[in-house]
């Protein structure tokens, strides 16, 4: 077996350097770094696996996103780079795992006559590439596996999911799409690959915060990756898509996205000025109630103030290399960590014989912050199971972006049957 793993080429973003549009022609084409691209991952790939954030939903519309990504995947199919994509949706490209369930769940079915299913949040993928195995090759937890397609050629996991026809209708490609996590377990290691999203405070806060204040109303005990990814999904649904497709509101919140992370505050000041007019003229008090208005304006000059202080004080997550180390951020891994092995408790009692273990090493990409397979001193996290080593190793695929001007650097990951894990740096 053979595969690639990279993530955040963020299509849609006008600084992503795998793809971009010739300004003579207005055509698409490689960009400055396909070719470091294309000589890492290598050719005849049994799949490409994409760790989310492939598209960029929250800042560009879905035409401009997908215009993109085709000609990307085209390259990926004359270039013979892989026989199949498996992918992860991170948060910037989340809706297309929602659409995924809206298409298995409600569209397919309805198409037939048939009533809605039960949508499924968390689908994990399984690679095991061990000799001895049962259970060896690629598989989703909770999804009949097809074997062969009336063709002779080989069906992705879902069945022919809109995806696939990204590439042209007479010509697809076949896209196996797995949410949040991959295992990948071999006869050296066991290895989660996930996006990462869940490490920051928004992508998880309403799965903190519910769990803390309705936990004897939810019923759920300790939470696993499924509920976490559902207790999480109208915030993360908002940010992704609907920002993204909010036509004259989408450039507007991209503005002050960029203000917020350069800690520029003029324009958000000047908003929240606006703000404080509306709600002052809102509640006009007459003059018996002189003391109450002051009481209040000296309310909304402190929330302001809350406000602009809690914006300038925001570290960023991207390109951080402290990020990681943040202890907030570790207790999110914990939990993160924790709610995969519940996963993968499932998974183990489920196919029987198939005793993935814990996983020693986490790729993980989000941040933008390269960490190589061979890093002489990588991060390190606490882990929560008694059956995996005490620590488990980050790995981290950095990103496909330029950052002011200059490129943010990415690390592609292989592997190869009888070689394991390695991975090269795109600089």
């Amino acid at each position: 077996m053979k595969f690639a793993i990279i993530s955040d080429t963020h299509f849609g973003d006008d600084t992503s350097v795998l793809m971009t549009k010739n300004k003579s022609t207005d055509n698409i084409e490689a960009g400055d770094k396909f070719k470091e691209f294309q000589k890492a991952v290598g050719k005849q790939n049994d799949y490409l696996i994409l760790a989310g954030d492939i598209f960029d939903f929250s800042i560009a519309p879905y035409e401009k996103a997908y215009e993109y990504g085709r000609k990307f995947f085209q390259l990926i199919k004359k270039n013979n780079i892989a026989d199949e994509i498996i992918y992860i949706p991170g948060n910037h490209d989340g809706d297309i795992w929602h659409i995924i369930q809206h298409q298995r769940s409600v569209i397919n079915r309805l198409i037939k006559g048939e009533l809605p299913k039960e949508y499924q949040h968390s689908v994990a993928g399984i690679i095991d590439d061990r000799k001895k195995s049962a259970t060896k090759g690629f598989f989703l937890n909770k999804v009949t596996v097809r074997t062969k397609a009336k063709s002779g050629s080989d069906e992705p996991k879902y069945g022919r999911m809109f995806l696939d026809f990204i590439t042209g209708e007479n010509d697809p490609i076949n896209f196996n799409f797995a949410y949040p996590n991959l295992y990948i377990v071999t006869d050296n290691e066991s290895v989660l690959v996930t996006h990462g999203q869940y490490l920051e405070s928004y992508w998880s806060i309403l799965g903190e915060y519910l769990n803390k204040i309705a936990n004897d109303d939810l019923k759920v005990g300790e939470v696993d990756i499924e509920e976490m990814v559902e207790m999480n999904f109208p915030l993360n649904q908002l940010a992704c898509t609907g920002l993204g497709q909010a036509g004259v509101l989408t450039e507007l919140v991209r503005q002050i996205q960029l203000d917020a992370k350069n800690k520029e505050l003029k324009r958000i000041t000047k908003y929240l000025d606006r703000l404080r007019n509306v709600i002052d003229k809102m509640t006009d008090y007459p003059w018996y109630k002189f003391y109450k208005e002051k009481i209040e304006d000296y309310l909304l000059e402190k929330i302001q103030e809350e406000i602009l202080n809690a914006i300038s004080g925001i570290e960023k997550s991207r390109y951080s290399e402290e990020f990681i180390y943040k202890k907030e951020v570790k207790d999110r891994f914990f939990n993160f960590y924790n709610a995969s092995m519940l996963e993968l408790g499932a998974i183990n009692e489920t196919h029987q014989g198939i005793n993935i273990p814990a996983p020693s090493r986490i790729i993980f990409g989000h941040t933008h912050q390269p960490i190589s397979w061979n890093e002489k001193n990588p991060p390190k996290m606490n882990t929560v199971s008694s059956a995996s080593p005490r620590r488990v190793t980050l790995h981290n695929t950095g990103g496909w972006l330029e950052n002011n001007g200059s490129f943010c650097g990415a690390e592609v990951f292989t592997y190869e049957t009888g070689k394991g894990f390695s991975s090269v740096s795109i600089i």
